[in-house]
């Protein structure tokens, strides 16, 4: 089996069909926010623990630390018989050139459907915002709202405002591209939307 990289926006979906092609027992899952030194040395222990058969090293971030990428040069490069290397993030980005010039990319990206928000910009009243709140804050509490629909909700209330006649001055579309900023951060929920509907509420009032 060639190492390679997947890009994806849907690790779950690639995990499954991992699973399915080469069983559970064949595959040794490394997963974090972001992949650090420790864990490529976890990696490369692993790899060196001999199997009869084939063995996949999956490592999943969001984010591969420089140092962690560095480490895993050589052993990607000439890795021990029946064991393969999987590196699995959500941009080729996140991946330094190096690695990227060794490993084989799969684009696994899927379309995402634009999310709604059922909000009614013409009348935006405290008692809409304040539920609207409060559903993403219990879908967040239960790990249903994470940053990808944190950021993918930020990006619908500001095309649905648009498309309901709401203008934005310079200044607030620079205020909107920090509240992009801070989501990708794992800023949380009422941080970021908390302000940004008030504003919306402001300038439909």
């Amino acid at each position: 089996m060639k190492n390679h990289i997947i890009i994806t926006n849907d690790y779950d979906s690639v995990k499954m069909e991992l699973i399915a092609e080469f069983g559970s027992a064949n595959l040794r899952f490394i997963e974090r926010d972001e992949i650090l030194l420790d864990d490529a040395k976890a990696a490369v222990k692993e790899a060196y623990i001999s199997e009869n058969s084939t063995k996949i090293i999956v490592l999943k971030g969001d984010k591969f630390g420089i140092e962690a990428q560095n480490s895993l040069l050589l052993i990607l490069e000439e890795s021990p018989k029946n064991v393969g290397f999987i590196l699995v993030g959500p941009g080729k980005n996140i991946f330094l050139p190096t690695i990227c010039s060794r490993l084989f990319v799969k684009n696994r990206l899927k379309p995402l459907a634009r999310a709604k928000t059922g909000l009614n910009y013409k009348k935006l009243g405290l008692k809409e915002i304040y539920a609207f709140l409060e559903e993403k804050i219990a879908l967040e509490r239960v790990g249903k709202f994470d940053k990808t629909e944190l950021k993918a909700m930020i990006s619908a209330i500001f095309k649905e405002a648009l498309e309901n006649g709401i203008k934005f001055s310079e200044k607030e579309l620079t205020y909107i591209n920090e509240m992009m900023v801070l989501a990708d951060l794992n800023a949380k929920t009422h941080t970021v939307l908390t302000p940004l509907l008030l504003m919306l509420r402001d300038k439909s009032a």
